[in-house]
């Protein structure tokens, strides 16, 4: 991949995994890398590598911490990964694939599913806690 970019090129690939649904399927959809920029942003999909367990992850930036490092999430999770610096970021996504159709971060299609994505993801953790805080006691 190193190799790839060094010589301006960028990488398609398959990604395997539910993670990232309804954005990726895993199956039929494909995911354009490019380099990493000095900095993510918010909601950028970045692919990294867990330091921990050298696994190979393809998910969302939902934070940018004030320290420089990230939060990160699948789209199909409600789990969040803190804790992943630049040094673990190997490639960002520049375009995908999805049923067939392209999609870059510039489309507006793709924002607005950002927004929604993002949206349910607080909503079902405010239900959540509170289903906790009245029924787990």
């Amino acid at each position: 991949m190193t190799e790839a970019f060094r010589r301006g090129q960028k990488i398609r690939f398959t990604p395997s995994g539910s993670s990232m649904l309804p954005m990726l399927d895993g199956a039929d959809d494909t995911v354009t890398f490019a380099p990493p920029p000095d900095k993510l942003k918010k909601y950028d999909v970045a692919f990294y590598r867990r330091r921990k367990t050298g696994q190979l992850v393809l998910h969302r930036v939902v934070k940018v911490c004030k320290d420089g490092s990230y939060v990160f999430s699948g789209d199909g999770q409600y789990y969040f990964e803190p804790g992943i610096v630049h040094a673990d970021i190997l490639a960002l996504t520049v375009a995908f694939t999805h049923n067939g159709k392209a999609h870059t971060p510039a489309d507006f299609s793709y924002r607005l599913y950002i927004r929604r994505m993002m949206l349910k993801k607080r909503l079902r953790m405010f239900a959540v806690k509170v289903y906790h805080r009245f029924f787990k006691h």
